[in-house]
């Protein structure tokens, strides 16, 4: 049977969603009426994200009050850039084959369709009754940032230099080919704005550094496609972290568009790196290093504390191309999306002149 894909979450009917969902999620119900709440303005720049809030009726009253509908991007740039990188078909995956063994907490999905288009819409469980979502603008705390560091060391653990990663053709390296033919032009693109509009609110010394690593950048992104491989995460910031209501020190992870069959280390250099204040990274970035560096060798990883620390401080460079798209390619939105920019970006260009990153360039 084909399944339309709706335009946009606002476009979810009360009759498609009786139509898509799985009995054991309507429990029989019959979904009556249903209203979307856009929870992903400012924070979901490479998708469409809204809670939909379901009214239904007749079964065995099991069916969900909310879910949680994920669809494409509207903003044209944020969209040519998801469709070259390949990063929908990637969470699509995650959620179809990883989801359910996977050692995080994550939304449990309940229903993924792909239209014709290239359109698609991912069903899944709202956390929202249980946890609380990250701010990454106001950025975490000590205690959360442990806590998130505790859970990505187990999540790499478990994959590193596993040997099913050589078949996971949907993973892509850091260096693929798309990502090695469209990062370096984003990273570029966004030079000029950061020297002629952030100058006032970036260091002398973070700018200096960033028109350094131009020249190399392409070097560097190679080095940073070199083992150990893992999989990881890929978008550690804060907004793609939740915190237990009851229990801040357990956590649930979202967003699963940027996978890579890449280093551990670089989700810590970049969490750190953009969802952590400037001042409280800089005098607390080796402590957590180490934290993670602990919990991964506990588990049997052999990765020396020499290799750790030459490779966070190349993938908190790499982890300027960020910056650069959101200063000079993406479209973040509203001024919540603004804020979110102004802040991943300040933080990691004031985090690679804070780490000494230029000693490895």
């Amino acid at each position: 049977m084909t399944i339309d894909v709706p335009a946009d979450p606002f476009s979810i009917t009360a009759e498609w969603l009786t139509a898509v969902l799985p009995d054991d999620v309507l429990g029989g119900a019959t979904v009556d009426e249903v209203r979307a709440s856009d929870i992903g303005e400012g924070t979901g720049i490479l998708g469409a994200i809204a809670r939909l809030h379901l009214t239904t009726s007749g079964g065995d009253g099991s069916a969900p009050a909310s879910l949680v509908a994920k669809m494409p991007c509207s903003e044209p740039a944020n969209l040519e850039v998801a469709i070259v990188l390949g990063i929908y078909e990637r969470e699509l995956n995650f959620f179809e084959t990883m989801a359910p063994t996977t050692s995080l907490r994550v939304p449990t999905p309940h229903v993924s369709i792909r239209g014709d288009d290239g359109r698609f819409v991912l069903l899944m469980e709202d956390l929202s009754g249980d946890y609380d979502v990250g701010d990454q603008v106001v950025g975490a705390t000590i205690a959360e940032a442990e806590s998130v560091i505790d859970e990505l060391a187990g999540f790499h653990a478990h994959w590193w230099e596993h040997d099913d990663l050589a078949s996971m053709d949907w993973v892509p390296y850091p260096n693929a080919p798309a990502y090695a033919a469209a990062v370096p032009g984003i990273y570029r693109a966004g030079l000029p704005v950061l020297q002629d509009a952030w100058s006032d609110r970036v260091s002398p010394e973070a700018i200096a550094l960033a028109l350094d690593i131009d020249p190399v950048f392409e070097e560097l992104l190679e080095r940073t496609a070199g083992g150990p491989a893992t999989v990881a995460h890929g978008d550690t910031r804060l907004d793609n972290i939740l915190f237990a209501k009851d229990d801040p020190s357990r956590i649930a992870v979202i967003d699963f568009q940027l996978m890579l069959r890449g280093r551990g280390v670089a989700d810590i250099a970049y969490f750190i790196g953009t969802s952590i204040d400037r001042d409280v990274a800089a005098a607390n970035w080796e402590s957590l290093l180490g934290r993670w560096h602990a919990a991964v060798t506990a588990a049997g990883v052999d990765y020396s504390w020499d290799d750790c620390l030459l490779h966070y401080r190349e993938a908190a460079m790499y982890y300027l191309s960020g910056a650069m798209s959101l200063l000079g390619s993406f479209d973040t939105g509203n001024d919540r999306g603004a804020e979110l920019a102004a802040a991943y970006s300040t933080r990691i260009l004031e985090h690679c002149v804070d780490i000494d990153a230029r000693s490895v360039l």
